[in-house]
């Protein structure tokens, strides 16, 4: 008898949560959803621990690819407040498995660090990630798995700077918070010597070179991530997302580059689908091969395409919903319809505030109030420009 059970017992759950899994590999997500939660309903998954935390994370990921936002984050939230307790950590350091039990739950950070991003709610983002780094380094120390919810945490203080319009404020506030601890991992990961680690950085690094218009440094970074799967690091999803971001900011931080690096961006898309990846990865595959349409000069795609992300996510991924709101005003400008570009760039702009982004709300309202002057409305501009200052003084 192992764990109080037959081994009959545990080689059919086992195989059940294979099962799962296997759905979730191939992108049946609502089988996957509806196999984790079986298995979970199952008295005897308690008796074999590290099956139940596979179920649990499965079912939380299943949910997650499908864009049921607040289920994840109801899910994960409870489950890793049952991994924070002192009977459960204790547990942990008794019987030797506190290596794998610090592992699990900084995974389950990551998870829900990411996904308060996703669903919008920025602050909620920043203080899941803050506080379990801070929490699991001292547990455990640097690892790939802390590594990678560092990153989770820059993608999130990526969010609330706009190092596009402003890159010579990196030695300020939030701009200075986002390279500090960019700076950290990046020299955890190259002592850790790792793949996991050592690509995250890497990525992270590339989008902040290319958001601050150092294209160059960010193909270098991204080339640097892509070789480290070259050599060896199996990874489908994570390499077709890696594809996908680096084309797309490419992309945006030099405009030469789009006719090389559509095809990139194309190709990135079908890899995302055979990778079954989320909706909310290619969503924001999608609009960046939106923004592309613009560059390459076809607004009127970009407007498609932005708008059928908006129908397929609903209402749950805000963090979509306001950058498709960019692409959208972008794409009405080029095609000179002021009227429509202003109210997508008011949307944006009240989304962010709602997301409690300052600098990027701001900005939105900034350009409002530039469209409404240009557009001879010197008081509606005058009362965006209030509401950029009012956004900065919060």
């Amino acid at each position: 008898m192992t764990d109080g059970l037959d081994p009959h017992t545990i080689a059919g759950l086992r195989a059940e949560a294979a099962k799962a899994g296997g759905a979730l590999a191939e992108g049946r997500f609502p089988e996957a959803r509806d196999r984790y939660a079986a298995l979970l309903r199952q008295p005897s998954l308690g008796m074999v621990p590290d099956l139940w935390r596979q179920a649990e994370l499965g079912q939380a990921q299943a949910a997650e690819r499908e864009g049921d936002l607040p289920q994840v984050i109801t899910r994960v939230t409870r489950l890793l407040d049952s991994h924070l307790d002192e009977p459960s950590e204790s547990l942990a350091r008794s019987s030797g498995h506190w290596t794998q039990f610090v592992d699990y739950r900084v995974r389950l950070a990551t998870v829900l660090c990411r996904c308060h991003l996703e669903a919008g709610d920025i602050s909620a983002s920043v203080a899941v990630g803050e506080s379990a780094l801070d929490r699991e380094i001292g547990a455990a120390g640097w690892t790939s798995s802390v590594i990678e919810l560092g990153c989770a945490l820059v993608a999130t203080y990526g969010e609330q700077v706009d190092l596009h319009a402003h890159p010579e404020e990196h030695g300020h506030g939030s701009h200075l918070r986002l390279h500090l601890l960019l700076s950290e991992l990046t020299s955890a990961a190259i002592e850790l010597g790792e793949p996991r680690g050592r690509i995250s950085v890497a990525w992270q690094n590339g989008i902040a070179a290319a958001r601050s218009g150092l294209a160059p440094t960010a193909r270098g970074l991204f080339e640097q991530a892509l070789s480290l799967y070259g050599a060896g690091y199996h990874d489908p999803l994570g390499l077709a997302r890696l594809r996908a971001t680096m084309a797309g900011e490419l992309i945006r931080a030099d405009a030469a580059t789009v006719e090389e690096l559509f095809p990139v961006l194309s190709r990135a898309q079908a890899e995302l689908t055979d990778a079954a990846a989320g909706i909310v990865d290619r969503g924001f595959c999608a609009l960046a091969l939106a923004r592309a349409d613009i560059v390459r000069g076809d607004p009127h795609q970009a407007i498609d395409r932005a708008n059928e992300v908006v129908k397929a996510v609903g209402e749950t991924a805000a963090l979509l919903h306001v950058h498709a709101s960019e692409v959208i005003a972008e794409a009405h400008l080029r095609l000179g319809e002021t009227w429509e570009a202003e109210q997508a760039l008011v949307a944006a702009a009240e989304r962010w505030e709602t997301m409690t982004s300052r600098e990027r709300a701001s900005a939105m309202w900034m350009r409002v109030a530039d469209l409404r002057i240009r557009c001879d409305d010197p008081e509606g501009g005058r009362a965006a420009l209030d509401r950029a200052l009012a956004v900065m003084a919060v």
